[in-house]
């Protein structure tokens, strides 16, 4: 999500429905800062399992798109997700592409609660004894809903910034651009200011206040981020985005 990855001879290389894919080594260290709660090591690698087939799948909603509208994308993941590459298409196939990835996301989230759901009620009791299913479940839930609600935050470059940028670009005239990148700052700074807010409440106020009865069987607690991790991610978008604003003397 930040930035392009570097090409390196650690990379890993394949193919996912002849769409080619490059893991950045940083994936595999930023995947496991992202799933390890500090107290059993085992738990880290089902979790970069999880992290992986969940940015596969909202990466290749981007490509499937961008490759329907003429442009051979790769996928490359790197720190904290990845990116499809593109191409700069007309406004509403640019929201389409961009959309792509969260709407994949969203429903690999609907099967993993399903299953979460079926195994809870035909099998009472089944993650006592296997807690490991139980953890990869809570990833699953975590990376493919709130990864995904986090994403659709208007700022640059997440999905969401790209949709806004589209749409302002195409209706926002005159210094559309100006207003693309004072939106992408202050978006990313107000979300980094919620999370601030969030983490210094020792747990009393969630991220994202769900309600319990949205999601039963379902901790709604136990999947909320991290405060402190998106208050680095969001400051570094707005520091990101505010540096773009004064190298273009939009600010």
């Amino acid at each position: 999500m930040l930035g392009q990855a570097p090409y390196t001879n650690l990379d890993v290389r394949f193919q996912l429905f002849s769409i080619p894919v490059r893991i950045h080594p940083i994936f595999w260290v930023s995947s496991a800062f992202l799933v390890w709660d500090g107290q059993d090591p085992k738990m880290i690698f089902p979790g970069i399992i999880c992290v992986l087939v969940s940015v596969l799948v909202h990466e290749l909603g981007h490509a499937i798109f961008s490759r329907k509208y003429g442009f051979p994308s790769e996928i490359v993941l790197f720190f904290l997700g990845g990116y499809a590459t593109s191409s700069r298409f007309s406004t509403w196939k640019n929201v389409k592409v961009s959309v792509a990835g969260p709407a994949a996301g969203f429903a690999l989230f609907l099967l993993t609660y399903g299953g979460f759901v079926w195994v809870a009620t035909q099998q009472p009791g089944v993650f006592d004894n296997y807690p490991v299913v139980e953890r990869c479940f809570g990833h699953m839930l975590f990376m493919n809903l709130m990864w995904n609600v986090i994403n659709l935050t208007p700022t640059l470059p997440l999905d969401g910034g790209q949709i806004m940028q589209a749409l302002v670009l195409r209706y926002g005239a005159p210094r559309a651009q100006q207003k693309v990148m004072r939106i992408s700052f202050f978006a990313a700074t107000g979300a980094a200011v919620w999370f601030l807010i969030c983490w210094r409440s020792n747990g009393n106020i969630n991220p994202f206040p769900i309600p319990q009865v949205l999601l039963p069987h379902v901790n709604v607690d136990a999947i909320q981020p991290h405060g402190a991790m998106l208050v680095i991610f969001f400051g570094l978008l707005a520091a990101q985005n505010y540096n773009a604003m004064q190298n273009r003397s939009y600010y």
